[in-house]
């Protein structure tokens, strides 16, 4: 996990970036527009690889300076391999998308702390 519920902060590998919390959904209102978009193109058979790639792209800029008030270069400047970016980015949308705050993300199973009784 990249959400430290306790800082309120993203981490990746050296990096912090604050938790941005209730971003208005007209913010991000773009993300489920392009994502229509895009699969409408695939649906077509009209999306290229190099099209796909480019949207990856666009969406991880987007997604940082909605959810990070930063940019992509800031998150890959950590040094991170490409799994954990995709990782960070997929986790970021989960939090702005279905989560919003840091107190729904502490009653989410993503982020639940897992104790292991004595016996």
């Amino acid at each position: 996990m990249y959400l430290d519920l306790e800082k309120k902060v993203w981490r990746i590998k050296d990096k912090e970036f604050p938790v941005i919390e209730n971003i208005p959904m007209k913010d991000l209102k773009w993300f489920k527009d392009k994502y229509k978009e895009i699969i409408k193109k695939n649906e077509e058979g009209k999306l290229s690889q190099t099209e796909a790639l480019e949207f990856d792209e666009i969406w991880w800029a987007e997604l940082c300076k909605v959810g990070l008030k930063s940019t992509m270069d800031d998150v890959l400047n950590s040094n991170c391999t490409e799994k954990e970016f995709r990782e960070f980015m997929a986790e970021l949308y989960h939090f702005l998308s279905n989560l919003s705050t840091v107190e729904e993300a502490k009653l989410s199973d993503l982020y639940a702390v897992k104790t292991t009784k004595k016996e």
